[in-house]
């Protein structure tokens, strides 16, 4: 988000999958068809994978499936612009939260802390909520600090959390994509892949640069394939979303040309995709753009199936949708999809339409008729931030730099304190309900 090993699960798909989707190609079907992907469970239950061929996607019964759901952001990755700890020259990112929690109370303490936070920001009743709102899928942002440590090695119960979600995910009818928000050496120095580089972004993505780039590499490959092991059984994950928002902000500053991002993005990609593969045949693999659809290569030249193509789209010249600008956004990110017309499914992965109810209600139908899947930003915030999320905290802030042990702990011992953002709810509300 930029602001300027589990067992076999099987899944219950209530949730409003429209069949109405508008098809993208003349040999995409218009009807509910039965794919040889995997064969239907009894009593409704979805026993096999979700695919894509060619632009659509499919369920593990056979029938055509648009995602439409929501990220689970500031969970597992704190951006502290929209939840509930406060930011500080110490401060900035996920990684120094841990580092300072840690130096000022010790280990145990600090994982007491950290572990208050993830047990209260979300709970079963968040996810009873995203179901009954009619939404079907779930985005996770995660960083490599969820699982392991610098060196690789996984923590204790690493999957812990990330099978918790998938589980409580499963019960209710909602699918999963696991998104890989920050690499080791951190793909874009910002504080939303954990580590922030603060005025030069670029020399903190020592993920792509400097003398540690190969090695932070192998890493990301090797927790992929860890990954992959752990889920490679289990349905309701639809798919790996391989590298969040690489480059971000310093993407169109920094001097370099599209072909020299490209050259070391796309092999990166490829190598990641080869790995994953050799271990499981089964999930979608999802690789973003950074951010328009040039930042892609046609799947074809690599041999990529069973992939989805992702893109992000934040329209900050008006919040307030005067001349369409929300509209207008989304649509020209849509042409360039179409343009291209990779034979991939197409999916906006992080989106808001911020503060104008119109603006959202026919920008999700139009994401709908393009048969664009959509994830938007983000299911919590802080109450000051507008239309970030669906659920809004009006809880004191944490400060880590300051507060006491026991300070830290009472405010995030509050993070079940929301209140319902109601207007931005019944407007996505009453589009999914038909």
């Amino acid at each position: 988000m930029l602001i300027m090993a589990a067992a076999f699960v099987s899944v219950q798909v209530s949730a409003c999958k429209p069949a109405e989707a508008k098809q993208t190609s003349s040999n995409e079907p218009t009807e509910t068809v039965q794919t040889s992907f995997s064969e239907p469970a009894e009593d409704g239950l979805v026993s096999g994978f979700v695919k894509a061929k060619g632009k659509v996607l499919y369920d593990g019964a056979g029938e055509s499936l648009q995602l439409r759901g929501v990220n689970l952001g500031n969970y597992f990755v704190q951006e502290f612009w929209m939840g509930p700890t406060l930011a500080s020259s110490e401060v900035r990112c996920q990684k120094e939260l841990e580092e300072i929690l840690k130096e000022r109370f010790g280990e145990e303490k600090a994982a007491v802390l950290l572990d208050t936070y993830l047990d209260n920001y979300l709970t079963e009743k968040d996810f009873d909520r995203i179901s009954e709102l009619g939404f079907n899928c779930v985005r996770v942002p995660f960083w490599y600090g969820t699982l392991t440590d610098e060196e690789g090695k996984l923590h204790e119960d690493a999957f812990r959390r990330l099978d918790w979600i998938t589980e409580e995910a499963g019960k209710r009818g909602l699918y999963v994509i696991l998104d890989m928000h920050g690499a080791y050496g951190s793909q874009n120095g910002s504080d939303h892949s954990g580590i922030d580089g603060g005025d030069d972004k670029k020399a903190a993505s020592e993920f792509f640069f400097g003398e540690q780039a190969e090695k932070n590499q192998e890493l990301y490959y090797r927790l992929w394939e860890e990954i992959a092991k752990h889920y490679r059984d289990n349905p309701v994950i639809v798919g790996y979303d391989l590298l969040n928002e690489p480059f971000c902000t310093y993407r169109y500053n920094s001097g370099m040309s599209n072909r020299e991002f490209h050259a070391l993005l796309f092999p990166v990609y490829d190598t990641a995709y080869q790995r994953i593969r050799s271990i499981d045949p089964n999930h979608l693999i999802i690789f973003e753009a950074v951010w328009d659809v040039f930042d892609l290569p046609d799947p074809a030249q690599y041999g990529w199936q069973n992939a989805m193509y992702e893109y992000h789209q934040y329209e900050y010249s008006n919040y307030w949708n005067e001349d369409n600008a929300q509209i207008k956004g989304l649509e020209k990110k849509v042409h360039g999809i179409r343009q291209k017309s990779y034979d991939v499914p197409s999916y906006l992965g992080e989106f808001t339409l911020f503060n104008n109810m119109d603006a959202w209600a026919e920008g999700l139908a139009y994401l709908d008729e393009e048969g664009i899947h959509w994830t938007f930003w983000s299911y919590k915030c802080m109450t000051d931030n507008d239309n970030w999320g669906l659920m809004r905290l009006s809880v004191p802030k944490a400060d880590p730099a300051n507060d006491s042990y026991e300070t830290i702990l009472e405010k995030w011992s509050r993070l079940q304190e929301a209140e319902e953002n109601t207007d931005l709810i019944e407007t996505i509300q009453k589009h999914l309900a038909y």
